[in-house]
């Protein structure tokens, strides 16, 4: 049996047993997560003027664009809603690898729940999201690179994505080989975006998430796609990632699901180490809010991945052009929670990030590559040192391996619930602030075989 066919018999074959209770629990604090991100992500401006050119394509009303009154073909709703997922960059994350799964598996899923006769339950959503999490991380780590050292940013999501939403379809296995050798096609994901602050970082985890429905949509009309699309001469380990370890992605598969221990979550709306940075600088001022007037120099030291995504060119992370850029600027971030002694999707506004007593403090952020930042368990995201140099001539001092949210330093369920409720807040949408406690009791039942995803739909 090919690697392939093994992937897609144990995705078909998973159970609400199967995949056991804690996979789900992630899962459904993955969906209580992405959800309220999504939501609060529909009313950014990018998004909607992206949303604007994709109503123009018209087509059958399918499934539902979150945050908008119209319907569109399933493709197009799950573009425009992973995109919204990803504008605030306040979505799901593995630390260790750099990535983003979340983007790209709940808006097909949702999509394809949508388009489907028979009601999907709850919990069947869950344990496809979680099959399609635990593949994401395996494809990953099988990776001999991660996305910031080869700039290839996480093309295989498309192929674990479209596994989760061809599950809930009903697809068989030979149906779902098609499926994701279809999705291998449109296999796609660059990091240049991130570091020049471009609409593109969003706008490409939309089509990820279009492509999937479509590599779905395709395969169960009986188009093929390559059946090797992971081991073949030219399928994706030997014609992108040359190198990898092909024995990661079947270790324990169907036993092990390594969303449990990878998928963390962020709690502040911005690139996953400048979460970091902030937890750590808000820590090491207490309850103090600093001014520029008061700091002589902030150093922050990482390794050279994060120096180079989040910290480099240091006049153009120092005074961001563009909302995008302060989004992965770490010298933005620290100056806006050390001065305000918070950080949420308000600081990221055209108007905000030129804001005079914040970027006097950003500019005192030096940056620095340690050494010792570069640890190999840590993966992508490494050690995290920041030294606050006051003009008294003290200090503030710390270090940070594990940020907030981490499953080694986790998040709790109602953490999670209380984020929803904020980006709910944002929105500003009377209907979906009078329903947000609903919203989180429907969900809150789902991993017990409660609530459908029809009843989902109808509260947003």
């Amino acid at each position: 049996m090919t690697l392939e066919m093994h992937i897609a018999r144990h995705v078909i074959d998973a159970t609400p047993e199967s995949v056991g209770k804690p996979a789900v629990q992630v899962a459904q604090k993955s969906l209580i997560d992405i959800l309220g991100v999504t939501l609060a992500g529909s009313s950014e401006p990018e998004v909607r003027l992206l949303a604007d050119v994709v109503e123009q394509w018209g087509g059958e009303g399918q499934c539902r664009t979150l945050g908008r009154q119209r319907a569109l073909p399933a493709p197009s709703a799950a573009l425009l809603n992973g995109a919204a997922s990803r504008v605030f960059d306040f979505d799901d994350v593995v630390d260790s690898l750099g990535m983003h799964p979340s983007v790209a598996i709940f808006p097909p899923l949702l999509a394809v729940a949508e388009l489907t006769e028979k009601p999907i339950s709850g919990l069947d959503f869950l344990v496809a999201y979680a099959v399609g999490q635990d593949l994401s991380v395996r494809f990953g780590k099988a990776r001999r690179e991660t996305l910031l050292e080869s700039g290839r940013y996480d093309l295989s999501k498309v192929i674990a994505a479209t596994a989760a939403a061809g599950k809930l379809f009903g697809l068989d296995a030979r149906a779902l080989v098609n499926a994701m050798g279809l999705a291998y096609t449109s296999a796609l994901g660059e990091t240049q975006c991130m570091i020049d602050g471009a609409s593109a970082v969003f706008y490409q985890q939309g089509l990820v998430a279009s492509h999937a429905v479509k590599a779905v949509l395709l395969a169960a009309a009986g188009l093929s796609g390559a059946n090797q699309f992971l081991t073949g001469r030219w399928g994706y380990y030997s014609a992108f990632e040359p190198g990898s370890n092909l024995n990661v992605i079947e270790d324990n598969l169907g036993r092990d699901f390594r969303n449990v221990d990878h998928i963390a979550f962020k709690p502040y709306p911005t690139c996953r180490p400048n979460t970091s940075a902030v937890a750590l600088a808000r820590s090491l001022a207490g309850q103090k809010t600093w001014h520029a007037d008061e700091i002589d120099r902030i150093e922050i030291r990482t390794n050279q991945q994060i120096r180079d995504l989040v910290c480099l060119p240091v006049e153009g992370k120092q005074t961001p052009s563009s909302v995008v850029e302060a989004r992965f600027s770490v010298a933005y971030n620290i100056a806006t929670a050390l001065l305000t002694g918070d950080l949420f999707i308000n600081d990221f506004t055209e108007e905000a990030i030129c804001r005079a007593d914040v970027l006097a403090v950003s500019r005192k952020v030096q940056s620095l590559h340690d050494p010792e930042c570069e640890d190999p368990k840590l993966g992508a995201h490494g050690r995290i040192k920041i030294d606050i140099h006051l003009r008294d001539g003290s200090s503030l001092k710390d270090s940070i391996d594990y940020p907030k949210g981490n499953p080694k330093n986790p998040m709790s369920l109602e953490e999670i619930d209380q984020k929803f409720i904020k980006c709910v807040r944002h929105t500003q949408d009377t209907k979906l602030n009078e329903s947000a406690g609903d919203l989180l009791s429907l969900l809150h039942g789902f991993p017990s075989g409660r609530g459908t995803i029809s009843d989902l739909m109808s509260l947003l």
